[in-house]
């Protein structure tokens, strides 16, 4: 797999995971991560857990993870790493490792996958997760409450209906069980820089979704 190191793009074996994932009790994996700013505050406050960002534009991730190699004295992040790729050929080399899998604020492509619903990606991101993990999303549901917008989008109104007549079979099909669906005004559980800058603008409201990862082991994610 392909892992970001400032400004250079390495190639990683599924061995020099291993010896990076030692010690540490859980993982984490943010998929869409953006600048990656959100793993870095996550490794930094649970030393205990290894952080994985997941985004297709390495250059985005250029700096943190820059500034999560260097030494912990010095605001590096040894529990911290980011993969370039993206949701349709994720890793094998991280199938089945994620304790959490977390989708902060998604736009774009993968924001449609996760609410018309679509099962490939559905099924590539649980093939993240171990069984009993839990996925974590934050959607902007600002965007879906304004109808001419979100239509010209091609999105559906992400409403408790939907919730339960579309998104809870797809999502139990793919191995997923959806087990909260709720509205948050205000503070969000977590912040991402893109997160942050939605809630700072007056009247955005984030629907919170969370699951959890059944039936067996997950298999390999396609490369």
């Amino acid at each position: 797999m392909i892992v970001q190191l400032g400004k250079a793009s390495v190639t990683w074996t599924c061995a020099d995971l291993e010896a990076k994932l030692a010690g540490h009790a859980r993982v984490l994996i943010d998929v869409g991560t953006g600048d990656g700013r959100f793993v870095y505050r996550s490794a930094g406050a649970h030393p205990d857990t290894y952080c994985i960002g997941v985004d297709p534009a390495g250059e985005r991730m250029r700096e943190v993870s820059w500034r999560a190699s260097r030494k912990p004295a010095r605001g590096g992040r040894p529990n911290a790493l980011f993969v370039v790729a993206s949701v349709q050929a994720l890793p094998e080399e991280l199938a089945g490792l994620a304790h959490t899998l977390t989708l902060n604020f998604p736009w774009a492509s993968l924001l449609s996958a996760l609410v018309l619903p679509e099962a490939p990606v559905l099924e590539a991101l649980r093939r993240l997760v171990r069984p009993g993990g839990e996925l974590i999303a934050l959607l902007n549901q600002s965007v879906f409450d304004d109808r001419p917008y979100a239509a010209r989008l091609g999105l559906p109104e992400l409403s408790d209906a939907w919730i339960d007549d579309a998104l809870r079979p797809a999502y139990r099909a793919a191995g997923f069980e959806i087990r909260a669906s709720e509205i948050v005004d205000g503070e969000v559980p977590h912040q991402t820089s893109w997160g942050q800058h939605l809630t700072l603008a007056s009247g955005r409201r984030t629907r919170l979704l969370t699951a959890e990862a059944i039936g067996g082991s997950a298999s390999a994610a396609p490369g």
